[in-house]
């Protein structure tokens, strides 16, 4: 199966626009049922911690299942969840092919212009896709090293990754998502935004990397579908060839919920 990070412009605020661009370029993809597709951070908003605007998506989760279920696809897809009480949660929602929420993830660790506003999560999620055991993590998540131990540790081989990571920590972005790869010997794709908003500006660069840290498929800053085409064999082998997941010491990590799904 295929694992395919699409990059998207969104227009600041506007659920309509986005939701179009997001469909046409999930028509334009010709994915094959079962392929796993992963939409960036606040897809059908841009990332923004205005209330008013994130609840333009109430239905989000409804329209993004209908999606899947056209397509026969897993997609992941991040948004503003509302929570309890009225504050809202940066997640990213996992759905299957049939349509069925598997699992919604929230993003554990916020960055600071988000305390405010959203409420972190406190679980992983670790979801057996059939091909293989998946992990969907957000944006700053990228930067804890040790919730992507624990996932690994969970039985995670594939990171999914939805970002609106800006260009001003580019090279960060890049140079993080390679290590956290090869530390849990494990492939990664992620999906970042390109464009601008009134507050940043961002360089693309989602990624495939398999799970021996190679970037197999890279976008520059345009709107563009990156591919990782998942080999179990050469997974399998890896981690059986060499033994850094073996040699852990689970005594120096912490633990937290995981969802296995």
């Amino acid at each position: 199966m295929r694992f395919i990070a699409i990059q998207t412009d969104p227009v600041w605020h506007d659920v309509v626009a986005n939701r179009q661009r997001i469909s046409r370029r999930i028509d334009e993809l010709d994915a094959q049922p079962g392929d796993y597709l992963v939409l960036p951070e606040m897809c059908e908003t841009a990332w923004t911690s205005d209330v008013a605007a994130l609840s333009l998506a109430e239905n989000s989760v409804d329209w993004f299942s209908a999606i899947a279920r056209a397509h026969g696809v897993w997609l992941q897809a991040g948004f503003g969840e509302r929570r309890v009480g009225g504050k809202f949660s940066n997640s990213a929602m996992v759905i299957g092919p049939d349509g069925t929420v598997k699992t919604i993830y929230r993003k554990n660790f916020l960055f600071p212009s988000e305390r405010d506003c959203f409420e972190a999560g406190t679980e992983l999620c670790v979801i057996d896709i059939g091909v293989a055991k998946i992990c969907p993590l957000v944006c700053y998540d990228l930067r804890f090293p040790e919730l992507w131990r624990i996932a690994a540790r969970a039985g995670a081989e594939v990171f999914t990754v939805s970002s609106a990571w800006p260009m001003v920590r580019h090279e960060h972005w890049r140079t993080l998502l390679v290590a956290r790869a090869i530390e849990n010997q494990a492939c990664v794709i992620a999906a970042n935004r390109c464009g601008r908003d009134p507050s940043n500006e961002y360089a693309g660069g989602s990624v495939a990397i398999n799970a021996l840290g190679l970037r197999l498929d890279e976008a520059d800053a345009g709107e563009r579908d990156i591919t990782l085409a998942f080999d179990r064999a050469e997974l399998d082998g890896w981690r059986a060839k060499f033994s850094a997941l073996r040699d852990i010491r689970s005594s120096l990590l912490g633990n937290m919920i995981i969802t296995q799904v």
